[in-house]
């Protein structure tokens, strides 16, 4: 059994320290709320934290104003404060707000459970400082411990995912793995393609950060990363026509299924060099991109003149492939313009 004690789990542990602590030294009551709050605040990015801070403040707004119109009208029997959860829930998705529903449901409770001694100013300002020291505590550590280096964390989810993919390549056209092998890293490709493209979606909120070091390189690796993602999704595309119809493809009269199968192991190593120059470990030859495209040009064409006058099922054997192995390249070389322009900006 896997243990592993991630960034994350050390900075929500140590919110809650410093929740725990503060609570302590200003002496309130319900620190286990504080506690609450510092955990369902902590989040992947610093951008996001600041962002979740805004969130907090409205959904809570609309949690109190409930809580206490419910507190009055209906009281706090658990019917009432049920149906003030539901109620306050269903406003703060229609809001979009979303991410701070489980913190307005927590306020909500601890707002109209108030025992014995009423709801009051006091109170209020009590139980609003506890949420307010938890959220406040996990941003705090948030950004002065450990901030994730989100660059290289996505570079390195792109890369592992690539090399799942070049391999694929290499091994489809020579039907040298099993077909439940093929199903079963093909769905790993999938569900690493999506997780790639989610952890994008967190790196780019960074761009908003007014604090953040060296401003146009994170802007221009961020460009670089979407493109990245781009190849990804379209080399798996080329994967599953290929694993679709490599049968077919191999039935191909004269040399044809021998060029598209040479034309993608040299576009596999055009994206390998790709990721190589970007890493600094190579110098990629211009050449080499000019000899591929006249490759695939050569090919293209002697699909084209394969293709007519032929049958619609071969048309739809082998122009989902072409068309892959089109958009493919199309992505690699704009990839490969970007990586270039990077490390000129870098040079100069």
């Amino acid at each position: 059994m896997e243990f592993n004690i991630g960034p994350r789990m050390v900075k929500t542990g140590l919110a809650v320290a410093l929740t725990l602590l503060v609570t302590d030294l200003l002496n309130l009551d319900l620190e286990i709320v504080a506690a609450i709050a510092a955990v369902l605040a902590m989040q992947p990015s610093i951008m996001r934290s600041y962002t979740y801070i805004k969130e907090v403040v409205i959904s809570n707004s609309i949690g109190i104003t409930f809580a206490l119109a419910g507190y009055f009208l209906l009281g706090n029997h658990p019917l009432s404060v049920g149906a003030i959860v539901i109620i306050s829930i269903a406003i703060n998705i229609r809001l979009g707000l979303n991410k701070t529903v489980s913190l307005t449901v927590l306020t909500i409770i601890t707002m109209m459970l108030s025992g014995d001694h009423g709801i009051n100013y006091l109170y209020i300002i009590e139980r609003l400082s506890l949420v307010a020291i938890g959220v406040l505590a996990a941003f705090i550590i948030n950004a002065l411990i450990m901030p994730p280096d989100h660059k290289k964390i996505l570079f390195n989810m792109i890369k592992n995912t690539l090399d799942r993919t070049n391999f694929l390549l290499r091994v489809v056209s020579n039907k040298t793995l099993s077909i439940p092998q093929m199903r079963a890293e093909d769905r790993e490709i999938e569900k690493r393609i999506s997780e790639a493209k989610n952890y994008y979606e967190i790196i780019s909120d960074e761009r908003n950060r007014l604090f953040i070091r060296n401003r146009w390189n994170f802007f221009r690796n961020i460009i670089i990363y979407k493109h990245m993602i781009q190849v990804l999704s379209k080399k798996h595309t080329l994967i599953r026509q290929l694993e679709k119809n490599i049968n077919e493809i191999d039935m191909l009269p004269g040399n044809k299924s021998y060029l598209i199968k040479k034309l993608v192991l040299e576009i596999n190593t055009y994206s390998e060099n790709i990721i190589l120059l970007y890493e600094n470990k190579v110098i990629l030859d211009k050449d080499l991109q000019k000899e591929t495209k006249a490759a695939m040009q050569v090919t293209i064409n002697n699909l084209i003149e394969e293709l007519q006058g032929a049958e619609f099922s071969k048309w739809a054997t082998v122009f989902p492939i072409s068309n892959s192995i089109i958009e493919l390249f199309f992505e690699l070389n704009k990839l490969e313009r970007f990586v270039r322009f990077r490390d000129g900006k870098e040079k100069s």
